[in-house]
């Protein structure tokens, strides 16, 4: 067996756990299914960075509880509360995780002689190793209150999970045969310029024949220009912060010199290399996208 046939049966058998995850929380039809699901991964991930951060100057401690605390805290308080009222929450969250951390820092610096290079070296890897992609995947959870929300947020995770597969898939097939540049060569050199193109065009496609049968549009919608003139360039969005998520994930590694965050899932690394790319798409569609709207919205009023 070659090596890219093992790497791609490897994924592949990552890729049918994670899909029978997500389709076990929609068979479920229940938000806590879907809830603790969401949790779990996050917790995992805490866990993985704990081990990552293993002799740096980071507070390993206060990441892997911030990162175990709050999945569940946000999904708690989902059940109950308007959407403006849990991005609230958020924020004062990760306003007190930046309040410790920086408390945290001080002190190793006060009583254990730690210089202030160390300290901000430190602080910098405490709040990104909880923003990233833990708080940020963790906007998942502002979907609790409604089934469609719930369907349209595992639609946009696994549209997010599907550019990366067709990417590999892609990449193996046809890389090289028509670009000599990778697509990122410094962060992520297996990544070439085919294996984008070819993920685009899949990706857009399935993701698209995906969304009548999570029951978000009706197949006589896909096929109205007014579907096509906005799902083309919002795919084509969700698509490349789907790839900068996996790229951001890639440069983590690379900074802290971690080959893998884990080795639970074949072929693919740990939990972190599972949701670093959907954490982009997230927290954008929660956050970002809402925002532009508004913005335009008040310019045009």
């Amino acid at each position: 067996m070659t090596p890219k046939l093992k790497t791609f049966l490897e994924r592949g058998f990552s890729t049918v756990v994670l899909l029978s995850l997500l389709g076990g929380a929609v068979a479920w039809n229940e938000p806590i299914g879907y809830a603790v699901l969401i949790c779990v991964l996050c917790n995992l991930t805490s866990w993985e960075w704990f081990n990552m951060l293993k002799g740096t100057n980071a507070n390993r401690w206060l990441s892997f509880i911030g990162g175990l605390i709050y999945p569940w805290l946000f999904a708690l308080i989902n059940g109950g509360m308007s959407h403006q009222s849990s991005i609230e929450v958020a924020l004062g969250f990760l306003v007190l995780y930046v309040l410790l951390a920086f408390c945290g820092q001080l002190f190793r610096m006060d009583y254990r002689g730690r210089s202030g290079a160390e300290m901000l070296d430190g602080m910098g890897l405490t709040l990104l190793s909880f923003v990233y992609p833990v708080w940020m995947f963790a906007f998942a959870l502002t979907c609790l209150r409604s089934e469609e929300y719930i369907n349209a947020m595992l639609w946009l995770v696994l549209f997010t999970k599907m550019s990366d597969i067709w990417a590999y898939v892609s990449g193996v097939l046809m890389g090289g045969k028509f670009f000599t540049r990778k697509f990122s060569p410094s962060v992520s050199p297996k990544k070439t310029w085919e294996g984008i193109i070819g993920s685009i065009i899949i990706t857009l496609i399935v993701g698209a024949l995906l969304l009548p049968v999570l029951g978000i549009f009706t197949w006589e919608v896909l096929t109205t220009p007014s579907f096509l003139l906005c799902y083309i360039p919002g795919g084509l969005l969700l698509f490349f912060l789907s790839v900068w998520g996996d790229l951001a994930g890639s440069l983590i590694k690379r900074g802290i010199a971690v080959k893998d965050s884990g080795s639970l899932l074949p072929g693919i690394g740990g939990i972190f290399d599972l949701i670093d790319s959907p954490a982009f798409t997230v927290s954008a569609a929660i956050c970002v996208l809402p925002l532009i709207w508004a913005l335009a919205h008040y310019n045009l009023c």
